[in-house]
């Protein structure tokens, strides 16, 4: 997030009127908070542009037309296209400061944010171009702003280019609108297809949704949810379908996981690729709770899961969920893993803050028996409270107590950019990913010959409830040596052969995967 501390706009009504997003493509449920178009000028005429140049730096450039209400004298452009190379960001807010102009291949975005000035035209319209990467960007406008960093000036977001949904009115963060760039096939810059707006006829629901919680104090008594329904969305269908909770960081709030961190395109693109299960996306919020980690945990268990479960067609079994959370979700993602795996199957901890504390032995076995998988990451250039350097030592001491985890670090500094990423991979190398397989093996000897008839029979079941099964192969071995393998139909695969000999090893059974499914071993059996 900005380093910079610039004022959001302040009133509810102000909130709405102006609240941004740049992708259109989803279908908005009743109860959501739609904006209303707000425009002197014809709506084409405003707000971004993306215009495919051919050109150096980057294929792309974004033109930003915005009209700014009477009396402003100038109007500046506060958006996230600052770039470095990895190599000098050695602080919080170091780096080049290069524009998308001056980008350059293996940069990073980085902080801090710094206003660009606009050019008003004859038709009283204020434009910006600037060349941009292929990736999702935020940005918003200030009016006669003279700080370097927009320090004290009022962000306003682009009233041409509504948000989905908006925070409430008390909640924390400024409102940024946002834009995707795609990737040039002449000047290549990042491949963030993953990220891309969906179709709008493939598009699933966003909802915003109110349930009781007697401990909130902002607001009182109550919180809200952004929930996401994928294309498709069936509340009848035989299997319910698994849940992902998710948790902003600090001086977020519920609507950020959408919003700026772009979940739900994420997932839809993961899902088209066959590489995520539908599931519905809940982005939940922790301000205005007692008690801290465990006090949000607590909530997530006494009042969010019980009116998820009520209110929509999920299934109520704890391998079915998995939780994600940056920054400080990610310190609420790790008490969940330490001390609460009771509650979710499937565990992502991504820029946790929170130091690098070694569980206790208690919560080293807690661990081992996540039925799911356990994901982190963080960009390595993430200093701030020494956020990268914890999460790589804290990865390692689990490693150390036997605790399997799958890590995904990468260059970057504490913003959106990295956290993207990380849920993409997360979907698609961890959640509702996870096998088991059970085998059974008989031996019968061919009359009187050496010879013996194996038949391994390994069934192959998905962790997480779904209506699709595994599919592939799986491959027998007797000790070290490879027996043969057999397709995975209807869950069952089953292997016949011939083998010299009585086994006189222990068979095992070895799940390859495919596109939905991670790789799975059974325990050794003994042939009947």
């Amino acid at each position: 997030m900005p380093v910079a501390h610039p004022h959001p706009a302040p009133t509810r009504r102000l909130r709405r009127a102006l609240a941004v997003s740049a992708v259109a493509g989803l279908t908005v449920a009743s109860g959501a908070l739609a904006a209303p178009a707000a425009s002197a000028a014809p709506a084409a005429a405003l707000g971004p542009k993306v215009v495919q140049t051919n050109q150096a730096p980057t294929g792309h450039s974004v033109t930003f037309r915005y009209r700014a209400p009477a009396g402003v004298q100038s109007v500046q452009i506060y958006g996230e296209w600052w770039f470095s190379q990895p190599a000098s960001v050695t602080c919080v807010g170091c780096g080049d400061a290069r524009t998308g102009a001056q980008w350059q291949p293996g940069d990073i975005l980085a902080d801090p944010w710094r206003p660009l000035p606009m050019q008003q035209g004859r038709d009283g319209v204020w434009t910006f171009t600037t060349p941009l990467p292929s990736g999702t960007f935020r940005y918003a406008f200030t009016h006669d702003c003279d700080s370097p960093t927009a320090s004290g000036c009022t962000l306003h977001p682009d009233p041409a280019n509504p948000l989905e949904v908006t925070p409430h009115a008390t909640a924390p963060g400024a409102l940024l609108s946002r834009v995707y760039v795609p990737n040039s096939k002449r000047f290549p810059t990042y491949d963030n297809s993953y990220q891309a707006p969906v179709d709008r006829k493939k598009a699933g629901k966003l909802e915003q949704r109110w349930y009781h919680s007697p401990l909130s104090t902002d607001p009182a008594g109550k919180h809200d949810v952004v929930v996401y329904l994928p294309h498709g969305y069936d509340a009848t269908r035989a299997t319910p379908y698994p849940t992902l909770y998710l948790s902003h960081g600090g001086g977020g709030n519920a609507t950020d996981w959408t919003m700026e961190g772009v979940a739900h395109e994420i997932l839809e693109n993961a899902i088209r690729d066959r590489k995520a299960l539908p599931m519905v996306i809940v982005s939940t919020d922790f301000n205005g709770l007692p008690d801290g980690n465990q006090g949000y945990v607590d909530e997530l268990r006494n009042n969010v899961i019980p009116f998820v479960e009520k209110n929509y067609h999920v299934s109520t079994q704890a391998q079915d969920r998995a939780f994600g959370g940056l920054s400080a979700g990610g310190a609420r993602a790790i008490t969940l893993l330490y001390d609460n795996t009771d509650l979710v199957g499937y565990h992502g901890a991504w820029g946790a803050a929170g130091g690098a504390v070694n569980p206790s032995a208690e919560q080293v076995a807690r661990m081992k028996a996540v039925p799911g998988g356990i994901h982190v990451g963080t960009g390595l250039q993430d200093w701030l409270i020494n956020i990268a350097p914890d999460s790589v030592a804290r990865t390692e001491n689990w490693r150390a107590a036997g605790v399997e985890v799958t890590e995904f670090n990468i260059d970057g500094v504490h913003v959106w950019d990295v956290w993207r990423q990380m849920l993409n991979d997360y979907l698609r190398t961890v959640a509702f990913r996870s096998t088991t397989v059970d085998l059974d093996v008989e031996s019968i000897r061919a009359g009187n010959s050496h010879r013996y008839r194996v038949i391994a029979t390994a069934e192959v079941a998905s962790v997480t409830n779904s209506d699709r099964k595994p599919s592939g192969k799986v491959d027998f071995y007797a000790g070290d040596k490879r027996l043969g393998s057999a397709t995975v139909r209807n869950g069952v695969a089953e292997f016949k052969g011939n083998v010299s000999g009585p086994l006189t090893e222990p068979v095992t059974a070895r799940y390859q995967g495919d596109s939905l499914y991670n790789t799975a071993q059974s325990s050794p059996a003994q042939a009947g």
